[in-house]
């Protein structure tokens, strides 16, 4: 103490005193665990993780290689570790009165992470009754990795807010799809499916979605896919999960198409439902680990043509037997400006020919990029 009687300025806690919006927005880049401990800092700090608005509940935090750990934990490696050590009796007894006493009405975000490949029915129950329970919140953001049987509540009105839904390892039943669609979801932007499981004929289809990723989905029989987003500017799809995938994906008009992904294991032989002719609009393409690019044409008479196309990218293809699949990528992109071939097959014979007719082109090992002139680009 000064000789005032005052507390020396350099010792005030001024994070105290900031607002509770600010101090909730430090909050929401810490783990739920890590947000209710900031409660021993002061009497200012006590019930402040009660109001938060970000939920990040992790079971991670459970491990015992967690304790002690900062910020750079956040960064596990789901994947990379089994789920023994972890304490989920402690687990399952915080998140319960975590959210007996959370008084958030609605949230800004929601993020939940487990990892239960060998968690009982009655876990597995509680993991779902907590989904429920959160998503009643009426959240913006909602982000759920799970590996074990956790399937997705239905949103009802609770998906007024929502923006942005990032699943991983979530078993989906028809009435998601069924949801989809902009009355339920009015302004969903960014829907993102990883290893999930999908019912039959699965159909996304809405007219807010602007960037979609579907990574290595699974059905329970083969069947199709329809992907109806006519307001999308980015798209993945990536099929190279083993297991059920679909015969076929059907995809409709994307015009305000920016970027396009598709990626395919080397045994997939599907995607010929004139996928290409709903790519026509975008603006950077890039396919990996085709066999042959006819996989992605069949059943059109012509090669469709891409007006917008600025960027290629040929990645693990095989276009030693299609290179007039290339060549028809070239002749019908006449503002192409750059082709990357990355660790694609393809004959000494056609690179020559475009060294040849290209006075830009040389050939270098691959993977290798280069640009294309903006002169005479035909045969």
């Amino acid at each position: 103490m000064g000789p005032s009687g005052k507390q020396p300025a350099g010792n005030a806690d001024r994070l105290s005193d900031l607002p509770d919006g600010l101090i909730h927005y430090i909050m929401s880049f810490l783990t739920v665990r890590q947000a209710v401990q900031t409660c021993v800092l002061s009497r200012r700090w006590e019930d402040l993780w009660c109001s938060m608005p970000c939920l990040n509940i992790d079971e991670q935090d459970f491990r015992p290689s967690a304790i002690g750990q900062g910020s750079e934990y956040l960064d596990y490696d789901y994947e990379d570790e089994f789920e023994d050590d972890i304490d989920y009796a402690r687990f399952e007894d915080f998140v319960t009165n975590l959210l007996m006493f959370h008084s958030a009405p609605t949230l800004d975000s929601f993020r939940f992470h487990a990892v239960c490949h060998a968690v009982s029915h009655r876990e597995i129950k509680f993991i779902n009754s907590w989904l429920c329970r959160c998503i009643k919140r009426r959240p913006k953001v909602v982000e759920i990795h799970s590996t074990g049987d956790c399937k997705l509540p239905r949103f009802g009105s609770s998906s007024s807010r929502l923006s942005r839904l990032h699943l991983t390892g979530i078993t989906l039943d028809r009435t998601f799809a069924q949801q989809l669609p902009c009355s339920s979801y009015p302004v969903l932007e960014d829907l993102e499916l990883k290893r999930c499981k999908l019912d039959d004929d699965a159909e996304i289809a809405s007219c807010t979605l602007k960037n979609l990723t579907i990574e290595d989905c699974t059905t329970s029989n083969p069947s199709a896919l329809t992907i109806k987003a006519p307001s999308l500017t980015h798209l993945q799809l990536f099929i190279t999960a083993f297991g059920q995938n679909w015969h076929a994906v059907t995809v409709d008009e994307m015009p305000f198409l920016v970027k396009a992904t598709i990626r395919l294991k080397p045994s997939t032989a599907i995607l010929p439902c004139k996928l290409l002719y709903s790519l026509i609009y975008v603006r950077d393409l890039e396919l990996t680990g085709l066999r042959t690019l006819d996989n992605l044409h069949i059943g059109s008479g012509t090669f469709p043509v891409f007006h917008n196309l600025r960027s290629l990218l040929l990645d693990k293809c095989d276009l030693s037997d299609s290179c007039d699949i290339l060549g028809s990528f070239l002749n019908n992109a006449p503002c192409l400006e750059k082709l990357t071939l990355q660790l694609c097959e393809v004959l000494f014979v056609f690179l020559h020919l475009y060294r040849v007719k290209y006075s830009s082109f040389t050939i270098l090992e691959l993977p290798e990029s280069f640009l294309l002139p903006k002169a005479s680009r035909r045969f």
